[in-house]
């Protein structure tokens, strides 16, 4: 597989550089040849905890991970995000500079930590939305990348429709993780945070046992995103080395009219949620648009 960094961030293709036409791999190379570089198994980002239950009165930190669940490989910073918010007691707070340390801060880091001061308890909720930014990949790659994330609709439009040689897209990632601080069961965890691309489950996962209904709801500008494909899973589950999206995860689910979907929590785990909302558009600086969005919660 290759994988590209441009401007600090990656994204995977699925495709065997041997395997490449000569022209394709030319331009790969170029992209390579134009910036940094790197081998590595990224497509998501995602928001932990890695305490189940935090204490309160004490420092804490969330785990902004930027590759897969299990390893991040790129650290997004305070200076690539348009938003940071941490959501307890009702309260939506943004946290200082001094509190998030990314590589801008310590070169060695490949995540970035978020400090939180949990003073009471609850149920939290912490989002991170990036900056849009911007890649563009030759068709046959551009091809294989929406194969390997599971965008099914837009890959099939794409091969019975696309003529570009070149394809340009804008993209914004966005993350969301429910955290747990003591005891009390609160519904910070379903507080709107405006970002362009949000999913929301709707129970509490301290309200949640293994074989449980979990329903989710997706928003896209606010709005209900109906016939959205949807992937799950968690972090035990077992998946081999280049799997795409759809193969790796335990649910591949479809949002109704109503941007709902559901599906049966199984073990006690670190769940997560993915989805990418990509579409054509008519700009100047880009031929397509996706929306990255994740959130994660523990069952105990």
């Amino acid at each position: 597989m290759i994988y590209v960094l441009i401007k600090g961030d990656t994204f995977t293709m699925n495709f065997k550089l041997s395997k490449i036409p000569m022209g394709i791999k030319a331009a790969v190379i170029g992209l390579m040849l134009l910036g940094p570089f790197m081998v590595a198994e990224a497509h998501q980002t995602y928001l932990i905890s890695d305490l189940y239950v935090m204490r309160p009165g004490t420092d804490n930190y969330l785990v902004l991970k930027n590759g897969t669940f299990h390893e991040s490989d790129y650290s997004i910073t305070r200076k690539m995000s348009r938003d940071i918010s941490i959501v307890m007691a009702g309260i939506r707070q943004t946290p200082p500079d001094a509190e998030v340390s990314d590589v801008d801060s310590d070169a060695k880091l490949r995540s970035t930590y978020i400090k939180v001061f949990a003073e009471k308890e609850g149920t939290g909720l912490a989002g991170v939305a990036a900056n849009p930014d911007y890649i563009a990949l030759p068709a046959e790659l551009f091809e294989g990348y929406l194969d390997h994330e599971g965008l099914d609709a837009a890959l099939e439009d794409f091969r019975a429709n696309n003529k570009l040689s070149t394809i340009r897209e804008r993209y914004t990632k966005h993350a969301k993780g429910v955290f747990q601080v003591g005891k009390l069961l609160t519904d910070d965890y379903k507080q709107k945070l405006d970002y362009k691309a949000e999913i929301f489950i709707e129970q509490n996962p301290g309200d949640i046992n293994v074989g449980d209904e979990m329903s989710i709801q997706v928003l896209f500008e606010g709005k209900p995103l109906n016939d959205q494909l949807v992937y799950v899973s968690y972090a035990d589950k077992e998946s081999a080395a280049g799997e795409s999206i759809a193969e790796s995860s335990e649910y591949k689910l479809k949002t109704d009219k109503e941007g709902r979907a559901t599906f049966k929590i199984t073990q006690k785990d670190k769940w997560y949620i993915q989805l990418i909302h990509m579409k054509k558009i008519v700009d100047e600086d880009a031929d397509y648009e996706s929306n990255w969005s994740t959130i994660n919660f523990e069952i105990k």
